[in-house]
């Protein structure tokens, strides 16, 4: 795999060799990802915890066994965990189903330091035309996706987003391609990795990394 001329602004995420384990098993193996600013990428493993093992290992919220993931350089887990938001991830960020999707809106908005007041939650829930009272497991795959990823943006310093294995949710790869590539297009123009399984296909010219070690790595 090539690598392309990144302008000097651009920030650089890289896992090298990174691999975590539980005893005899692996939480995730081998793997090697490089995600810059402004881009999408996909990384592609089977179902399982490897998905979520990835995210935290690049939010440096998990502890390697082997390798390495940095941010520029630096592989200090306070300057990856200020600067990878993990948005929607199964049993670390995914939000509770049964709570009012405006309780999980006005916790966001916290977090990103904003006022969550009642009209900046309604405006957010108008904008995707949702009631007020609905509740997250009523909220369609697409807007779910696409409202807390916008969310994980507005915290101060957030410059990579990690959105993990979307398809769970129902969402086709267009869908969730569509909105990762409005998310990396926007303004602060984050890196965005999207984790999936080898059963979607990506289309041609969206970087792709294995979950695992690969013959390149």
């Amino acid at each position: 795999m090539s690598e392309d001329v990144v302008d000097e602004e651009t920030t650089r995420l890289r896992a090298l060799g990174a691999r975590v384990r539980q005893g005899a098993r692996d939480l995730l193996p081998t793997t090697s990802v490089t995600l810059r600013g402004g881009e999408v990428a996909v990384a592609v493993g089977p179902p399982g915890g490897g998905h979520t093992s990835l995210a935290l290992a690049l939010a440096g919220r998990l502890r390697l066994d082997a390798g390495r993931v940095e941010l520029d350089g630096d592989a200090s887990p306070r300057a990856l965990q200020a600067a990878v938001a993990l948005v929607d991830v199964p049993g670390v960020s995914e939000p509770d189903e049964m709570v009012p999707f405006r309780t999980i809106l006005g916790e966001e908005l916290a977090m990103a330091k904003h006022k969550p007041s009642a009209a900046a939650i309604d405006g957010w829930l108008g904008e995707y035309d949702l009631g007020p009272g609905i509740t997250t497991e009523a909220v369609p795959p697409g807007p779910r996706l696409e409202i807390l990823a916008r969310m994980a943006l507005l915290r101060p310093g957030t410059r990579h987003l990690v959105l993990t294995y979307p398809e769970r949710l129902g969402l086709p790869v267009a869908q969730w391609l569509d909105i990762a590539e409005d998310l990396a297009g926007s303004e602060s123009r984050p890196g965005v990795l999207v984790t999936a399984s080898a059963a979607v296909s990506i289309p041609a010219g969206v970087r792709t990394f294995t979950i695992g070690p690969t013959e390149e790595a």
